[in-house]
């Protein structure tokens, strides 16, 4: 079943589904725009880890999306040498890991040289086939010395000036040093840097959402980011977050960190204990290409929009100095209310705006017969007024 949601101003569209969603999970890496991948030994220690991790991840049916920039591509092309492409069927690295191993390939990229379309071209260079994904982009602001908006339609390359990329999906929602990152699940089509949450069906280019920030670091424990993962079960499980939401949760980490002993150990428990909760059946391995392809499919591309952390079970609203209640925002026959006066006016709106109903004390009515979907309820009194989504199940 097609329905609307409304979510602060936007107008959102997503699936019905019955029981709990699943939560589909991912772990991501970037190797960034750094120099050490110049240095021979710091890349030939680093593809042994590439290596060991993506066979322990193949064993274990987990997936991992890996986003490489230009430094790192140049140094595939340049240090893969018929040794070493010895030990990995006779192909450089990338190419075995995503033909033999099934790791995702994406561009990412900072554009302080090379655009999008530049890493893009690099990595059907490497033999590579082209990734429709473009990963890490800052949204609200210039990337390097170019933005988004430029690719919504395809954009040529700066360094290869022949080289013509088109993206279909956005991964992430960065801003600069990440000091304000997007945490959405659901997509969406970003209108504009100023606009980004605004859902415009005309742009081609959609944002598809990576939930809650969840990084594998230095001073993190697996403990914590396993908790993390857990945490985003829970609430989904529970009704918190909306039972009929798209939820994608990426595990990212830094691929240089791997040369770090304790950093690949790491990486390695949080998989293992990660797929402990995938084993549940809560959650489930995909690639972002497998993602947005269920989505396209069982979910026929409706939109969604939900921010990591957002709770769908209870919403408070300031009327008139008073903090009044709505709960449950999952409800079956009657809307309940907290600290009412008995004086606010109601109104009740199905996805298209019309209303079904409108008058004092919405808590009396019985509304069994409402069909299931989403409706806008607005609390008022004559110093304000409030909108809440509630969802008929």
């Amino acid at each position: 079943m097609k329905r609307t949601l409304l979510h602060g101003l936007g107008v959102m569209s997503v699936i019905l589904c019955s029981g709990q969603p699943v939560i589909y999970l991912d772990f991501v890496s970037h190797n960034e725009e750094t120099a050490q991948w110049n240095l021979t030994p710091f890349y030939t220690a680093n593809r042994a880890r590439l290596v060991t991790l993506a066979e322990h991840f193949q064993a274990n049916g987990i997936t991992w999306n890996m986003q490489s920039d230009w430094v790192y591509l140049s140094n595939v092309l340049s240090k893969e040498t018929p040794t070493l492409t010895a030990t990995t069927g006779d192909k450089n690295i990338l190419r075995w890991l995503y033909e033999d191993l099934g790791v995702e390939m994406d561009p990412h990229a900072h554009e302080s040289q090379y655009l999008y379309p530049d890493v893009a071209h690099l990595m059907d260079s490497i033999g590579l086939p082209e990734s429709k994904v473009m990963g890490g982009a800052i949204h609200n602001d210039n990337n390097g010395m170019n933005v988004w908006m430029n690719l919504v339609n395809g954009q040529n390359g700066a360094v290869f000036p022949s080289a013509f990329w088109q993206p279909d999906y956005m991964m992430g929602g960065g801003t600069p040093n990440h000091v304000n990152d997007l945490k959405y699940y659901g997509s969406w089509n970003p209108q504009d840097t100023a606009n980004y949450l605004t859902h415009d069906q005309s742009s081609h280019l959609r944002h598809i959402g990576v939930g809650c920030s969840i990084k594998i670091q230095d001073t993190s424990t697996v403990a914590y980011v396993v908790g993390q993962v857990q945490q985003l079960v829970d609430r989904v499980q529970s009704g918190a977050s909306p039972s009929d939401g798209f939820y994608l949760q990426s595990i990212f980490f830094s691929q240089a960190d791997m040369n770090t002993p304790a950093f690949y150990a790491k990486v390695v428990e949080v998989a293992d204990a990660v797929n402990t909760i995938v084993g549940t059946g809560v959650a489930q391995w995909k690639t972002f290409k497998q993602a947005y392809t269920i989505w396209e499919t069982d979910y026929n591309e409706q939109v969604f929009q939900w921010e990591c952390g957002q709770i769908a079970t209870a919403l408070n609203a300031d009327v008139a100095g008073r903090t009044v209640q709505v709960y449950p925002t999952l409800f079956t026959d009657r809307i309940s209310l907290r600290s009412t006066n008995g004086e606010e006016r109601y109104e009740l709106r199905n996805s298209m705006g019309q209303v079904l109903w409108a008058g004092k004390h919405i808590e009396r009515e019985d509304l069994s017969d409402l069909a299931q979907g989403s409706y806008i309820l607005a609390v008022q009194d004559a110093e304000a007024r409030n909108v809440f989504r509630v969802v008929k199940e």
